[in-house]
């Protein structure tokens, strides 16, 4: 085994213990807004929270899904409060799918538990610590799909 499969391997793991701050961080915030989400809808929520509305295509690539089941979850969502559709002034043929109130509110709830988890997470770095290890992780993720 070569050391970089050696290391592929613990940081698989590692991966994992990470992941599990975030699921037991979502166990604690089984009451917030956010916490009937499925996976996809709260992927769409926080893409609009963060980026604004966005058209059903732009929604389907950000989530790696076809346009239809994009569609069908754009259905539920809206069907739930959570967004709305707004068709273009410009051209009607362009509608773009925004967050409610209720879906800013589940956004903002989601993405507070986010940071709670990742500062958790962080304090058991010192501070020197968490700026490499955020140099690291900004270079893993900014170069991690040329390594395929």
């Amino acid at each position: 085994m070569t050391s970089l499969d050696r290391h592929a391997t613990e940081l698989r793991g590692l991966v994992n213990d990470f992941m599990s701050h975030f699921r037991a961080a979502d166990g604690a915030a089984v009451n917030g807004p956010h916490a009937t989400l499925s996976c996809h809808e709260l992927s769409i929520v926080e893409r609009l929270g963060d980026g604004g509305p966005a058209m059903m295509r732009q929604l389907a690539e950000h989530l790696n899904l076809a346009a239809n089941t994009v569609t069908t979850l754009i259905d539920q969502m809206e069907a739930r409060g959570l967004v709305r559709r707004q068709r273009s002034e410009e051209d009607r043929r362009v509608v773009k799918v925004e967050l409610t109130e209720a879906g800013r509110v589940s956004y903002k709830g989601a993405v507070t538990e986010m940071l709670s988890a990742l500062r958790a997470m962080l304090k058991a770095l010192d501070p020197g610590e968490q700026e490499t290890f955020l140099g690291l992780f900004r270079k893993i993720a900014r170069g991690g799909a040329a390594g395929k």
